[in-house]
């Protein structure tokens, strides 16, 4: 999971991308008064697409007359907070928009202020709030304030009724209130709330409250355009609604809805923003009282049908030309989903090209690889308009996706040559399929991961278990030239992952301590470079070749086996962090960045100890000479291996509790524990072999590590410790010692020593590689809850 800074650090990078090819952050160069329907971009008239007054009241004569009126009767200001005093226009505002809403309505400064009077003030410590994973960031950012005075707060999956009552069920034991937080209309996919299936879990429910924000729900759909949320919800005494005066009302601000006149005053008088926020100004606020008045008027039904006549146009127009659509719902938005950022950008800027701008819907606002064009459509639009921009996309979505099909398959044009494809990939999904020579000679030296390697891995995790997470199926990947060449070679296994694997200690802690009652909350099918039980450089290039044209043929078999193995996420991991070319390449490619922890080599391994201690440093010398060739002879070492002495099932079970006293504190990359069986397959593998280190005085094994020999480099990919040792007998510094002295003896090159424990490696000797995984995910839910926990772990 990406830290704080590192999402801010890709918000930067993908916005800055996007603005600069002219698709995001632009203004207008209108000198003549704004239409609605049209703007001027670099001197050029285009239609927009890109407004949210659904219902072109902003510029409706009576609108603006009434701005005028309150300019001359009120000013252009009344400056003071409404904990002080509010402007006339309030009262009346407020009896309106009661009427109009059918609920006791407070008005503050902007919908996302409302958020931040009211939710502090009702929700309470001991309640818990359940919010959809995609509910509009405002309400995010309120719910942020609740976590700082204790609130417990989680994330549902998105419209995912079954999982949410499940949570119901569980929090109502410890919590006084259940808090479930939705947007009415979603603002990019543009897809509803399930409101029946919310109306019926209230009635189910006592303690279940709901708080839904219906920005882009008001005015154009409902009763008095109340929205959809209140024509299902409204009434109900344990429903707030936040409805926006902006968008589809035409003026500003924004409107709580309360079931009761208590709870209204209540976030009055105790709500922060109400105190020390400024308030609407006149101007906007008699534009209010107009759109109020329009919208219980009875004009206001036949302006919504004729907005759904746009919306019905669009839609089937889009189904007529195969314009795929995130969802068909009766809303003013449209979003055409396009996979990644570069495809969006593509059709964005074509589509500009004929006239018609429209929004870029991109990360994080959606996935990265649901990248898209977001459409609003308004009574401003003609029929033309919607025709002309229908008929834009029909030109520019399918040749922009047949491009994006070819670069993931051949690296657009400079891939297909006059005599057929110039790349090709194979697809294995057993080691025995492979070239064991060429394999082991390009990756081969990187891990675990020779061709025997893996047939051991097939062994023991590729056959059905009694637990999911020992399932393992491999994928194996060779892309080739003309000449069958390798350009590519690499390989990814489909298991099951806990989500917080790349998160922070302390967030892997808050997940485990859920996992006490539930032992696969938040796991998922991954889809990963590597395995589990490797590590190093997965990832062959040949960077003389057509090594982007290669990446874009395995990106594109890699999402195709992911889909069929049902994996949410595909992670690329463990790339040189400085490998800046190739982390540009796979980032343009929808891959987040993601950090990991340093891995450590050993090199060169030759010589004896006077030699080694004479490359250390002075500080580093006497460390290891008091706390580590100190106890070489408190300790017996055995070397088990395949063909040797008849192991018991006792030893092993010791051993593997070694193993498991290790793997419960490894929070640092979370994983599952590996299968009891694990150590008797790799003794019956020449690949792997045992450590055992047993103290003199006691006879008793208090540390054990788990050793891959390859033809030239060495890699303890295991270790097992008992903690009581580990300070007064040096038990683990004792295991890296005999690896090294191990290596030696073997003759190996280089002792790949893994991640985790950084200061105790780098006193041997050992330097650090940084490293870092790429993530695609097919959507935010569980990233979501754990930028939550982190937050929770923070606030700790």
């Amino acid at each position: 999971m990406p830290t704080a800074e590192e999402r801010l650090a890709i918000l930067d990078e993908v916005l800055t991308e996007a603005a600069g090819k002219g698709l995001l952050q632009l203004s207008p160069d209108d000198v003549a008064p704004l239409d609605g329907r049209t703007i001027s971009l670099d001197g050029r008239s285009v239609v927009s697409f890109g407004s949210c007054s659904y219902l072109g009241l902003e510029l409706d004569p009576r609108m603006k007359q009434a701005t005028i009126d309150a300019v001359l009767r009120y000013g252009t200001q009344f400056s003071s907070s409404r904990g002080y005093l509010s402007s006339p226009q309030y009262l009346e505002l407020e009896t309106l928009l009661s009427q109009m809403f059918g609920g006791h309505v407070l008005v503050t400064p902007t919908t996302s202020l409302g958020h931040l009077s009211t939710l502090p003030v009702l929700v309470d410590s001991t309640d818990a709030v359940l919010l959809d994973h995609q509910v509009h960031a405002s309400v995010q950012m309120a719910a942020n304030q609740l976590r700082v005075k204790g609130t417990a707060v989680d994330l549902v999956r998105h419209n995912h009724m079954e999982r949410l009552e499940a949570m119901i069920n569980r929090l109502s034991k410890d919590h006084d209130r259940i808090w479930y937080m939705a947007d009415g209309v979603y603002s990019m996919f543009a897809d509803l709330a399930p409101f029946a299936e919310l109306r019926a879990l209230l009635d189910k429910y006592p303690q279940l409250w709901l708080y839904v924000d219906d920005s882009h729900g008001v005015g154009w759909a409902g009763q008095h355009g109340r929205g959809p949320a209140l024509d299902v919800l409204g009434g109900h005494p344990r429903v707030i609604a936040a409805c926006s005066l902006n968008k589809s009302f035409g003026a500003a601000g924004g409107a709580i809805v309360f079931p009761d006149a208590e709870l209204r005053r209540r976030v009055k008088t105790g709500g922060g923003p109400m105190m020390f926020s400024g308030p609407i100004q006149p101007p906007l606020l008699g534009a209010a009282i107009e759109s109020a008045k329009i919208h219980l008027s009875d004009e206001l039904p036949a302006l919504q049908a004729a907005l759904r006549e746009r919306v019905e146009l669009f839609t089937s127009l889009c189904s007529e030309h195969g314009i795929p659509l995130a969802t068909t719902d009766t809303t003013p938005i449209r979003y055409v989903p396009l996979g990644l950022p570069v495809v969006a950008h593509d059709v964005i800027g074509q589509i500009l090209a004929d006239g018609y701008y429209t929004n870029l819907g991109t990360f994080p606002a959606v996935p990265m690889k649901h990248a898209g064009v977001r459409i609003t459509l308004t009574l401003h639009h003609t029929v033309e308009d919607i025709r002309g921009l229908v008929e834009s996309l029909a030109r520019h979505v399918p040749a922009a996706l047949e491009r994006a099909g070819e670069a993931a398959k051949r690296r657009h044009a400079k891939i297909v040559g006059e005599h057929g494809p110039a790349l090709a990939i194979e697809h294995h999904v057993s080691a025995d399929a492979l070239n064991a020579a060429e394999w082991d000679t390009l990756l081969g030296e990187r891990g675990t991961f020779t061709v025997d390697g893996l047939r051991f891995l097939e062994r023991a995790f590729g056959q059905p278990g009694e637990r999911p997470e020992d399932q393992w199926a491999f994928h194996y990947y060779v892309v080739r030239d003309r000449a069958g060449k390798a350009v590519l070679a690499t390989f990814f296994t489909a298991a099951l992952w806990k989500d917080d694997m790349m998160a922070s200690a302390a967030v892997s802690d808050l997940v485990e301590a859920r996992r006490a009652e539930d032992p696969y909350y938040l796991t998922s099918t991954t889809f990963g470079m590597g395995s589990l039980l490797t590590e190093g450089d997965h990832l062959y290039l040949d960077r003389n070749a057509d090594w982007k044209g290669a990446l874009d043929l395995l990106m594109a078999a890699v999402s195709e086996d992911a889909r069929a193995a049902g994996a949410g996420t595909i992670v690329f991991r463990d790339l040189h962090a400085a490998d800046l070319e190739l982390a540009e390449a796979v980032r343009e490619r929808g891959y987040v960045k993601t950090s990991l922890p340093q891995s450590l080599v050993y090199e060169p391994v030759h010589g004896g100890d006077a030699e080694w201690l004479a490359k250390l440093s002075v500080k580093a010398r006497v460390h290891q000479r008091k706390s580590v060739l100190a106890f070489d002879d408190a300790y017996e070492v055995e070397w088990l291996r395949a063909g040797g002495r008849e192991v018991s099932d006792a030893e092993l079970d010791h051993l593997y509790a070694l193993y498991l006293a290790v793997q419960a504190r490894g929070r640092d990359l979370n994983s599952f524990p590996l299968p009891k069986g694990f150590l008797r397959d790799m003794l019956a593998h020449p690949s792997w072999e045992l450590m055992t280190l047993r103290l003199k005085e006691s006879g008793t094994v208090v540390a054990f590590g788990a050793h891959f020999v390859g033809t030239r480099h060495y890699a303890p990919m295991v270790v097992g410790l008992d903690y009581d040792y580990t300070r007064s007998h040096g038990a683990y510094r004792q295991a890296l010692r005999q690896a090294v002295l191990r290596a030696r003896e073997l003759g190996s090159k280089r002792v790949l020593l893994g991640m985790g424990a950084t200061f105790e490696k780098t006193r041997f000797g050992a330097h650090v590689q940084e490293r870092v995984a790429f993530a695609q995910a097919s959507d935010h839910y569980s990233s979501e809850v754990l930028a939550a926990l982190a937050a929770d772990s923070h606030g700790a």
